[in-house]
Parts: C-alpha cells; structure tokens; sequence
C-alpha cells in the first residue's frame, strides 16, 4: 500500500543527498554566504565539523521572516519561473541546503540586515519546530552547526578520521576561495588557523596566496577566447608535475565542478613531457553562456553537462599545447617510461634509399650521439696477466663448464663469470659485465628500486626500520590537505623509518629518513611527494604497505643516483642477485638483460 512519508522521513532522505560529510555542510553555507554578497567569509571547525561548524559572513543578513522560511524545503529567491533554470548563475538555488542540514543537526542562526537596528536568532534540530527570538547580532549572517548527524547514528559511525574529514572541509574551502580572488576568506580549525586570505587583485595572487610563492615559477599562463566557450587560468611546468594529487581545478561560471573528461584534455599535451603517473597542476576557467551548460545534473552541483562537450574537449586541448609550445616545454626521453626501449642503441639509421640517414630536422631522422671521451687502449673484458687463464680439459669442441654461483641458482649461473672480468659502468645509469653467452647489461636505477624495495618492505614487517639521521633537519613547506595527509598516520611512518615532526603553519621537520635516502632538500620534497600519494591511496593495509614500499624504493632509488665505481658496482650487482626477484622492478620492468654474441654480430 502507498503512503506519503512524514516530513522529518523526507528531510532526512533528502539530506542523505545533500549532506554526506562535514564538507558538504561548509560548501553549501559557503556558497550561500557568497550569493548573499559577503566581502569576509570566516569559516571554523571544530573536531573536523562532527562537533561544531561555523561560517561567519557580512553579506545582507535576512528578515524574521525570511530567517524561518529558509529552513522549509525547496525556499530559494533565486527562481522565480521555469525559465531561470536556463540562467542560473548563482551557486546554491535549489533550497535543499539548509533544511538537509537541519534534519541531521543541531542548527543556530543569527542573521541581521544592514537597515534593521535588531537581529534574529533561530534554533532547530531534527524534526523538532523552530525556535525564534530577538537577538542583538551584526549585520550579516552567522551560522553554528552542532553535533552532525546525531540522530543518524550509522551514517556518523562511517564518517572518516578527523585529519580526513579536515582535508575534505579545506578542499571545498579553497574551491570557493579561488573562484572569488576579491573576497577575504578565513579557516580555522580547533582553535588553529590553517588560511587566512586577504582579498587578491588576481586570480593568481590568489593562488600563490593559498600554495606559496614558489609556485610562481610553475605556472604556464593559457588563454583562448572563441565563440563557444572563454578559457583562461594556468597550468603546471611539466618539471614540477607530482605524483600525489592535487592542485587540478576546473571551473565553468564560477562554478567549481569535476570532469575526468576534461582532465584528459588537459593532461593529453604533457604525453613524453612527465611520466605516465604524473599529474600536472592546472587552475582553469571556463565561461560560456549558461544556457550551454547544466549545472543541475548532481545534488552536490560538483559535476556539470556542456552541450557542446567534444568540441570543448578539443579547444582545451589546443589551448594547453599551445601554452606549452609557447613556452618551450619539448619532449624528452627518459627511459624509465613505460614503452621506453631498455637500452638506447646509437647509429645512423638507413633513409628511404638504403643509404645512412644523417642529422636533420624531419621526425625520426637520426641525431647525431653525445662525443664521449675514452681512450681506445682500454679494453674492459681484458683479463690482466698476473690473473691464471683456468685450464680445462682439451677436446673436439669443448666449452669450459661453469659451476653456478651458490648464492644465486641456476637463474643466474651465466654470471659466474662476471667474478674474474671486469664491470664497467656506463654513463652512471647501466653496468656492464660479460657472461658466457655475451654481456650482461644491468640498469642501477631499477637495480636500486628492486633492492630498496624488498629491503622497505622486509622492515615494515618486521617493524624494524633502519633510520639514518640527517646532518641537519629539513624543513619543508606543504599544503595544508597534504600536511594533514602525512601527519595522520605518525606511527606508521615511525614504522618506515621517518621521523617528522609538526613545525606549524603547514610546515613539517624531517629529522631521520630511511636507510638509503639521501637528505638533500629537493631528495626529501621527492620523498614525502611519494609518501603522500602512497598514503592517499584507499587500499587495504597489506596493499598498502606494497605501494608504500614500492614508491618510497622508486623515490630513494631515483634521488641517490650517482657515479659508482668498480666496487660498489660490483656490490650492486650483488645485492640485485640477493633479492627474491631480481629481474624485474616492483612495478614489473625489467632490470637486467643478456645482449648475445648472436645480437652484437646482428648490429655489426
């Protein structure tokens, strides 16, 4: 049998849409505070908003009488006819916001209008009716929101740590401060202020105001004005892209919303200019007319549909290739990319005709090598005389049998005869040896990887962890959201070897890395980049301590790359061979291969 649901049923249905998280309560009286023509917006939580959220503005206030109306579902001042759908450029319309609120809260209001000499204050929680009085308040609005979801029980119970929740409430923050350069905006949390943003004349003042100066140097104007759609803002140097994410915002009509579609576009260009896993950082914003666009496809507004999708795909494309051109940002090769040939062979390349190709500037023309110098005496495969040739038993065509190495198998029994050569290093990234069938060529990065990681991997088990102290302590400045990330696990990361303390204002102190690091200052910024990324990753604890491993190894491998002589080659080697699996590197490539005497009489 149908029946129409009691009204505090409804509410709370429709909150569950609405509301999800803290966040979802400071974006919406955000967006309010903003469409009621606030110039300060001040913004404090307290236990991350499951306790206390409280957004402060001097926009118009209301009425008494607009003070109750506001908490009944779907009363809004923003729609008038059917027609104001097609035009909508202010942010919260709909009047859901804040009686979803009032169902899962403990909700206080104080509101005042510039012309009206006494405030109002209106209490409501759940279903309960308002309470309404009088009250001295200054102009503009002042909401306090207690005690979420505490008539829901089951949807607090699955609400995320508090540092979670707190990265969450900072991201909805940041995405309504950017978009309005000109108001002044304040975030506190427990007591502790985390932004505090003075009004900018630029969008980019903004930025650089909320992720610090040094990100002047990485951000690439783009700018393009057609008929379709406006696009401006900026996007990351290729240089400073990140494996962690953050930092990538869109927005349409001041609007902040997600597209991985669009992210594609952007991130297409960049393709040979940062590795596969990389993600550059980008602040655009779009303007079309509001009839193109629809913004009312989500309840939380975060996602949009564009009419005209494709073809904006395709100018915000052309647009970010043109900023990189324009800046001259060409790609390179870096053979630890995916798809990348393990080793570079030089050569002069045959032309259309059979002849040898030369330098020139058509695509896949042969480029002359770097000179290197060497002397043409030496021979690396050379046995020195004072070392006795092994004499082995004469016959028709017999070959000298070699006993495999014990401490590496019959896998590796070809590497026996690296013992009596000579290893040679080449251009600090591969090693050299000679093996029975040809040369063995090992690659030390990936070499470092396999060997770091096995080594992290062995010690976040056995909780163990090697630390190496640093000469002096490294400071580093990070984002809040990325701040809040690498403290929220301390004992974790006192597991791995770290040892990071919390210096304020977003500023951590590393005192001790783990075994293998090296504590130069950019080395470290690498290092806690994987370490935030590895912790973002929502994974079970097993797989994350894989993929904690895995980036902490990639990292320390890539940073303490040098020139190795003969001995800590050879020990290299050693160590590579003493590893579960030596052959390939935690993310599957390989880190070692036999070139025959068949291969080199080939390119002969």
């Amino acid at each position: 049998m149908l029946q129409v649901l009691p009204q505090h049923i409804s509410n709370l249905i429709a909150a569950g849409e609405v509301v999800s998280r803290p966040a979802s309560v400071v974006k919406e009286l955000m967006e309010n505070a903003v469409d009621a023509g606030a110039a300060s917006i001040v913004v404090s939580v307290l236990d991350a908003g499951k306790t206390l959220i409280q957004v402060i503005d001097d926009g118009c206030g209301m009425s008494a009488d607009d003070a109750v109306l506001c908490f009944e579902r779907h009363a809004t001042s923003k729609i008038a006819a059917a027609e104001d759908l097609e035009k909508i450029q202010t942010y919260g319309f709909r009047g859901e916001a804040l009686p979803s609120i009032a169902a899962v809260a403990e909700v206080t209001l104080r509101t005042r209008r510039p012309e009206d000499e006494i405030g109002t204050m209106v209490e409501i929680s759940g279903s309960n009716p308002a309470k309404v009085q009088p009250v001295a308040a200054p102009s503009g609005t002042h909401f306090a929101v207690r005690n979420l979801f505490y008539n829901v029980p089951a949807r607090r119970k699955f609400l995320k740590s508090d540092n979670a929740e707190l990265r969450a409430v900072i991201q909805e923050f940041l995405r309504i401060a950017l978009i309005r350069p000109e108001l002044a905006f304040k975030l506190t949390s427990n007591g502790k202020e985390i932004h505090n943003l003075r009004p900018a004349s630029t969008r980019k003042k903004r930025i650089l105001d909320i992720y610090g100066m040094n990100l002047a140097k990485e951000l690439v104007e783009v700018k393009v004005d057609t008929s379709l759609v406006r696009i401006s803002g900026y996007i990351g140097n290729p240089e400073d892209a990140r494996k962690s994410s953050g930092n990538q915002f869109f927005f349409v009509n001041g609007r902040y919303f997600r597209s991985p579609f669009f992210h594609k576009a952007v991130c297409k260009p960049y393709e040979k200019l940062i590795p596969d896993d990389y993600t550059p950082a980008y602040f655009l914003f779009l303007e079309t007319e509001p009839q193109r666009v629809d913004v009312n496809i989500h309840p939380a507004k975060t996602e949009v549909k564009f009419e005209d999708e494709g073809m904006i795909f395709e100018i915000l494309m052309a647009a970010v290739r043109e900023a990189l051109g324009k800046n001259d940002f060409t790609p390179s090769i870096d053979f630890d990319m995916k798809g990348a040939p393990d080793i570079p062979i030089f050569g002069p390349q045959p032309d259309s005709d059979g002849a040898a190709g030369h330098s020139g500037s058509s695509s896949g023309a042969w480029q002359r090598p770097p000179r290197i110098d060497y002397s043409p005496l030496f021979n690396p495969f050379d046995v020195p005389d004072e070392i006795p040739t092994p004499e082995f038993p004469a016959g028709p065509s017999q070959e000298p049998v070699l006993e495999p190495t014990p401490a590496y198998g019959r896998l590796f029994e070809e590497t026996a005869a690296a013992a009596a050569g000579k290893l040679l290093v080449l251009q600090r990234r591969y090693i050299v040896t000679p093996v029975k069938s040809g040369m063995m060529v090992v690659d030390i990065r990936r070499a470092r990887q396999r060997i770091f990681y096995e080594r992290y991997l062995e010690k976040i088990a056995e909780q163990q962890p090697v630390r190496q102290q640093t000469l002096f302590p490294v400071s580093v400045k990070l984002s809040a959201e990325d701040c809040l990330t690498l403290l929220e696990q301390p004992d974790l990361l006192a597991r791995l070897g770290f040892d990071i303390q919390d210096f304020g204002g977003n500023t951590v102190v590393v005192n001790a890395l783990p075994e293998g690091y090296p504590a130069s200052e950019e080395a470290v910024k690498d290092c806690l980049d994987q370490l935030i990324a590895a912790l973002r990753d929502d994974t079970s604890l097993e797989d994350q301590h894989h993929l904690l491993a895995a980036r902490m190894a990639e990292s320390a491998a890539a940073s303490g790359a040098g020139s190795l002589n003969a001995e800590e080659a050879q020990l290299l080697v050693d160590q590579l061979f003493a590893c579960r699996e030596p052959n390939l590197t935690p993310d599957g490539r390989k880190c070692m291969t036999i070139i025959t005497f068949e291969d080199l009489e080939k390119k002969l």
